[in-house]
C-alpha cells in the first residue's frame, strides 16, 4: 500500500486486514511484486518495514503482449520457496502482469487452491487492458480478428495464440471473482467459465470505513438552499484518483471550459491526483492548456494518502467520475460513498451499475457537454441530495463490507471443503 496505490493494490491489503482479524484464519501473509530497490537488497524477497507477515517479492520480467514470465525458472523457485517458507492452502492472486501468467499452474501443480480477483481486461485486451481501440474508440467485444486490426504489426493468428496462452493458465485457477457483473460478463463472453467465476466487490481500506462510521454517526445537518445568487457559496466538484489519459479529468475540465462565465463564478473544481508519469506526454500537454483556460474554477490539490481521502471527499459537493474507459469497480465510488457524497459519473460500466439512482448523475461518457450540462443544472437548481439519504447509503456500504468479506470466506471454505473445513493459512497477492 504504501509502495502503490492502484485500486488492485488498495483491495488486496484490505482483504489482507481483514483476513488478520479473523480468528478462524491460522495465517496470513501478503506478498506485492516490488523492484529490488524497493527491497534493499539483490535477494528475491524481503520483509516490508520489518514486518514479517508482509513481503516484498521480485519476480524476473514478463512478455508484455503474453504475460508470460521471461525468467520462468527463476519464476518458479520464487514460487516454491513462497510455498515451502508460507504453506498456503489458498492462495488468493489480485494480479498477474508483474509476475508472469505461469504463477496459477505452479501454484497449482504445488495443490495450493488458486483465487484469482480480475481487476481489468488485461488478458483480453492487449491495450493496457482498458478495452479502448487504438483510435479512441471504445470496444465493445474482442476478437483476434479485431484485436489485430488495432495493432496491424501483429496479425490474428498471433492473438489467437495470446488467447489460448491466457485461457490455458487460467485453467489452472479453482475460482474467479469480478467485483461487478459488468466484468464477469465480458470475461464469460471472452472464454472464463460462468460457474467458476462469482461476482463479489472489493473491501475498503479499515479507515476508511473507520471514517465513514463515525461520519454516519454525526447528527444529520441540511444544508439550506439559497435562492440569491449573489449569496449562494460556490458548489465544489471533485475529482480524486489518477490523472491519466483513461480517467476523464480532461473530460471534466473541457466541461469546466464550456460553462458560461456565470456558472463559472459559481463552482469549484478540485483536482486530487498527480500526472507526473504523463506530464511530458501529448495528453498531459492538452491537461495543461485546460488548466490554463480553467484557472478561475480548478484547484490543483495534488496527491493523497489514503488515510485522507474520506475527510477530503466530504468536503466537496459532489464527486465526478469521468473515466472513458469500462472500470470496473472503481475505488473513489466507494470511497465517496463511505464520505457520504452523491456522485456524476460516466454511463458505461461498473461506474452504472455501482451508483445509486435515486442520488447520484449519470452522463453519456466521453461528452464534455454532456457533463457540463450536468453541471449546469446542479448549479442553476442547486441540485443538492437528501443528507439523511446519503447517511443511510454510506451506513449500508459500510455494512455490506461484512458481507463481502464473507463472501470471500465462504468461497474459500468451498473450495478446501474436501480437504478440511478451516483454511490454515489464506495469501493475498498484489
Amino acid at each position: 500500500m504504501e509502495l502503490s496505490t492502484g485500486g488492485a493494490e488498495r483491495a488486496a491489503y484490505s482483504l489482507f486486514q481483514r483476513l488478520k482479524q479473523d480468528p478462524a484464519v491460522d495465517d496470513v501473509v501478503f506478498v506485492a511484486r516490488a523492484e529490488h530497490q524497493a527491497i534493499g537488497h539483490s535477494a528475491l524477497f524481503g520483509s516490508f518495514r520489518g514486518r514479517q507477515d508482509e513481503i516484498l517479492a521480485a519476480p524476473p520480467p514478463v512478455d508484455g503482449f503474453t504475460f508470460q514470465s521471461l525468467g520462468f525458472d527463476v519464476l518458479k523457485q520464487l514460487v516454491n520457496e513462497l510455498i515451502s517458507a508460507i504453506k498456503p492452502d489458498v492462495v488468493h492472486v489480485h494480479h498477474f502482469i508483474f509476475w508472469g501468467v505461469e504463477i496459477f499452474e505452479l501454484f497449482k501443480q504445488a495443490g495450493v487452491r488458486v483465487v484469482f480477483t480480475i481487476h481489468e481486461f488485461a488478458a483480453v485486451c492487449a491495450n493496457y487492458g482498458q478495452m479502448i481501440k487504438v483510435d479512441g474508440r471504445l470496444c465493445h467485444a474482442a476478437s483476434p480478428a479485431e484485436c489485430g486490426l488495432c495493432f496491424p504489426a501483429r496479425s490474428a493468428g498471433k492473438f489467437f495464440v495470446r488467447n489460448t496462452i491466457l485461457q490455458s493458465m487460467f485453467d489452472h485457477v479453482d475460482a474467479f471473482i469480478a467485483p461487478s457483473a459488468f466484468l464477469k460478463e465480458r470475461y464469460v463472453a471472452w472464454g472464463l467459465p460462468d460457474a467458476k467465476t462469482h461476482v463479489i466487490e472489493n473491501l475498503l481500506d479499515a479507515e476508511v470505513i473507520a471514517r465513514g462510521r463515525a461520519r454516519a454517526a454525526l447528527p444529520v445537518q441540511e444544508e439550506p438552499i439559497v435562492s440569491n445568487d449573489e449569496e449562494a457559496r460556490a458548489i465544489v466538484f471533485g475529482f480524486f484518483g489518477q490523472i491519466n489519459p483513461f480517467k476523464g479529468v480532461d473530460i471534466l475540465l473541457q466541461a469546466a471550459s464550456a460553462l458560461p462565465d456565470t456558472l463559472r463564478k459559481r463552482i469549484e473544481i478540485r483536482i486530487h491526483g498527480e500526472n507526473r508519469h504523463y506530464r511530458e506526454t501529448e495528453f498531459g500537454k492538452r491537461v495543461e492548456e485546460l488548466l490554463a483556460d480553467t484557472k478561475d474554477v480548478v484547484r490543483l490539490m495534488g496527491s493523497y494518502r489514503n488515510e485522507e481521502v474520506s475527510d477530503l471527499m466530504a468536503a466537496c459537493d459532489w464527486i465526478v467520475v469521468p473515466s472513458i474507459w469500462w472500470e470496473n469497480s472503481p475505488v473513489v465510488i466507494q470511497e465517496a460513498r463511505m464520505a457520504g457524497r452523491p456522485m456524476i459519473c460516466a454511463n458505461i460500466g461498473g461506474m452504472a451499475e455501482k451508483i445509486d439512482r435515486s442520488t447520484d448523475l449519470l452522463f453519456p461518457a466521453r461528452s464534455p457537454g454532456a457533463l457540463a450540462e450536468v453541471m449546469r443544472t446542479v448549479v442553476r437548481q442547486q441540485t443538492r441530495p437528501n443528507a439523511q439519504h446519503l447517511n443511510d447509503l454510506a451506513t449500508a456500504r459500510s455494512n455490506a463490507d461484512d458481507i463481502h468479506f464473507a463472501r470471500h470466506r465462504t468461497l474459500y471454505d468451498t473450495l478446501l471443503l474436501p480437504a478440511r473445513w478451516q483454511p490454515a493459512a489464506v495469501r493475498a497477492e498484489a
